[in-house]
């Protein structure tokens, strides 16, 4: 994420258990309730499994698994991720809202992240004097996912 010092970043935060992630505005298709899910075999625990949504089969992400909690929450809220012509659903506790993040708040991620999530993690920054977690919205389905959800889907 290469920023100009003076470019606001608007970001839609939500909640996953006891932290708060901001995903890119671009990205953001919609919120939503869940709708029913179909498993599908052999994919990492953070995927939940398939869904249609607006006519579209959308991989979804169970975005406390994905950072590392394991807890399986009730689900509450979806939003859904325009990546080019795919979609994902994540898996969120909550949506807090739409927020512009200032270049200053954000910073780069420590060793001991970088190693662990740099896939995910794009930032860290704060909100209100809490971390928020900047997700790097492109890498939260990788390709050989894909590739293996598309191969499911096929008849």
């Amino acid at each position: 994420m290469t920023l100009h010092p003076s470019e606001r970043i608007p970001v839609l935060v939500v909640r996953v258990g006891a932290r708060a992630c901001a995903v890119p505005l671009e990205h953001v298709g919609e919120t939503l309730r869940p709708l029913p899910i179909s498993p599908v075999a052999g994919m990492p625990a953070f995927v939940r499994g398939m869904s249609v949504v607006r006519g579209a089969p959308t991989p979804v992400v169970d975005l406390d698994v994905l950072l590392g909690s394991g807890a399986d929450s009730a689900t509450r809220r979806w939003v859904t991720l325009k990546l080019g012509a795919r979609q994902v659903a994540l898996v969120v506790d909550g949506v807090v809202g739409l927020r512009h993040l200032e270049p200053a708040q954000l910073g780069e991620l420590p060793p001991i992240l970088r190693d662990a999530a740099a896939d995910f993690i794009e930032a860290l920054g704060t909100r209100d004097a809490e971390i928020l977690l900047v997700l790097r919205a492109a890498r939260l389905v990788p390709d050989d996912l894909w590739l293996t959800l598309a191969a499911e889907a096929r008849p």
